[in-house]
């Protein structure tokens, strides 16, 4: 079989240093830290203290506030930076082939923020009480299947699961999908929203062979947040 040729032709993205991808590459062009005190949930009984949060991002602003509402976290960030790298690529699907257009969006742990919270209010309440929309909200296929809705894409829809290596991991599918001639476009990435009170404090625990924690326990500010591989890391 022939191999295609297969190229990238738009962007998008929503992280700690920007929220789509011109004001990120200029945030990193100017040296930006995208690494702060966390905001999200009150950490001052915890070990951690730092993390690389998105911050003042109104999902609202760039998707349907109906659909925002029964949407985890990691699936808006992952709807809106879909959206925008579809309106990079300048790609119209009216005129596609929907069948040949696919989406491939990995995520580690999904709606996590959703899970502990149903988990906390059905322990207290009951677990009659849990929310119909807890499955669909917290599965870590539902960003990959909400672009797949959005974009009206028929192919194949799928999310690869594999922790940190999980977008890179998507973006690597999506090119032999089009390249072994499976599809002609693919939407992929990652996406993660997992700020919240019980997952930095584990990573905090796990100790390298010769160095610090992999999280930064305590530390007064960003900057003193030494790179992964620093000899003293905690990034």
């Amino acid at each position: 079989m022939e191999k295609r040729r297969v190229l990238i032709t738009g962007l998008g993205t929503v992280n700690p240093l920007g929220h789509n991808a011109a004001d990120t590459w200029q945030a990193v062009r100017d040296g930006v830290c995208g690494i702060g005190p966390i905001t999200r949930y009150d950490c001052s009984a915890q070990k951690v203290h730092l993390a690389a949060e998105v911050k003042d991002w109104d999902p609202t602003t760039v998707l349907d506030k109906k659909d925002v509402r029964h949407m985890s976290r990691y699936t808006q960030l992952a709807a809106a930076a879909a959206k925008e790298a579809l309106a990079d690529s300048g790609l119209i699907p009216e005129a596609e082939d929907r069948t040949r257009c696919g989406v491939i969006v990995s995520s580690g742990v999904g709606g996590i923020e959703m899970a502990e919270s149903e988990e906390l209010r059905c322990s207290q309440k009951g677990f009659d009480r849990a929310s119909p929309f807890y499955i669909p909200t917290t599965i870590a296929n539902m960003g990959a299947g909400f672009i797949a809705i959005m974009a009206g894409f028929q192919g194949m829809c799928t999310c690869p699961v594999t922790a940190c290596a999980g977008g890179s991991n998507a973006v690597g599918d999506a090119f032999r999908h089009i390249r072994d001639g499976y599809a002609e476009v693919m939407l992929c990435g990652g996406a993660e929203a997992a700020i919240t009170p019980t997952v930095p404090v584990p990573r905090a625990s796990i100790l390298p062979a010769s160095s610090g924690p992999l999280i930064a326990p305590r530390r007064p500010t960003a900057t003193a947040v030494p790179t992964p591989v620093a000899r003293m890391a905690a990034g």
